[in-house]
């Protein structure tokens, strides 16, 4: 697309006078020891010692491996983030299911995907899921949702019939594929951030707010009844890391950008498909850093989405700035 008419569009979409919210919470919101107690379902002293003792986390059926990142230089015409001025930049990546039981079946629809990208100086992680919608706005409702679905089929029905966002968020799952590899699904940043504009395409120190989305080279693909009941429970990481022997999995990466009146600090909101998109660049997994110990050892350390390069700065949504401290109090427990 014209570089010019892509400005104009970043300029219609400048996001001015955000306030970052700290990740210190206040008094009315849920701690951090109860957000991750409600998603290791370890509501009080004991359970909670209990989790600690087998290490629980989220995600815990993944694995991990590596490639490249290929930033496109189109990019610096528009947005001022000199990270995605290099040439290649190493990727480990680590794909995998949701919740805590490691051995969940392959079958279900739900694929994540986490990466750190590691420049020269500075670095920059994404944790992605295939479905671009949150379950919960705000910390008291991501504590609801994870306490109730820990109930079985009474507490997702009181979801459903209680918090519109949670039933949305199953809506959209229930009619949502598997798909028969990671590499045929796209993977969507739930949150949004701020990305500083180019001069020349807006004001210096302007911003404008985006979303991360990952599409796959090798397009999206939909397991039928009949496939899926031939596949194993435990399919995915074989399938991925025999393809990338041959032939590296792909995605192009996108800034979704917001406009005006759009929803910046609300996960459970979806923009609409036709807001205009960014190329970013492309990510190349092939597997050729796998021996290295960064690699093999990435399942025991966190991805944090809030380690960002100049020019990338959180929005003021209060699950994305939630996440860092969650995620290390989880690690914490696992040692």
């Amino acid at each position: 697309m014209n570089p010019n008419k892509l400005t104009l569009l970043v300029k219609a979409s400048i996001i001015a006078g955000f306030t970052l919210v700290s990740p210190i919470l206040s008094a009315a919101e849920k701690t951090i020891p109860e957000l991750v107690d409600a998603v290791n379902g370890t509501p009080d002293a004991a359970s909670r010692e209990a989790g600690k003792a087998v290490k629980l986390r989220n995600h815990s059926k993944g694995f991990c491996t590596s490639g490249t990142f290929k930033p496109a230089p189109q990019l610096q015409k528009i947005l001022d983030i000199p990270f995605f001025k290099q040439d290649a930049i190493k990727v480990t990546a680590r794909f995998s299911l949701g919740g805590t039981n490691p051995q969940i079946s392959d079958k279900t629809p739900g694929r994540f995907l986490s990466l750190k990208i590691d420049g020269e100086t500075e670095n920059l992680n994404f944790v992605t899921t295939n479905v671009p919608v949150f379950f919960a706005s705000n910390l008291d409702d991501f504590f609801t949702f994870q306490t109730k679905v820990k109930q079985g089929a009474e507490g997702k029905q009181w979801l459903i019939d209680n918090q519109p966002s949670a039933k949305a968020f199953f809506d959209y799952l229930k009619q949502l594929p598997p798909s028969p590899s990671f590499a045929n699904s796209r993977y969507f940043g739930v949150n949004s951030f701020l990305f500083s504009a180019q001069k020349g395409g807006a004001q210096q120190g302007e911003t404008v707010a985006g979303k991360w989305i990952f599409e796959p080279v090798a397009g999206t693909v939909a397991l039928n009844a009949t496939e899926l009941a031939n596949l194993s429970d435990d399919f995915l990481k074989a399938e991925l890391l025999s393809r990338i022997k041959t032939q590296p999995a792909q995605w192009n990466l996108y800034i979704q950008l917001a406009e005006t009146g759009d929803e910046i600090n609300d996960p459970t909101v979806i923009w609409p498909e036709t807001r205009q998109r960014l190329l970013v660049g492309r990510v190349i997994i092939d597997g050729e850093r796998d021996a290295d110990p960064q690699v093999q050892q990435c399942d025991r350390g966190i991805f944090n989405p809030l380690l960002l390069p100049k020019g990338i700065t959180a929005s003021a949504d209060p699950i994305l700035n939630a996440r860092t401290a969650a995620y290390v109090e989880s690690f914490i427990r696992r040692q």
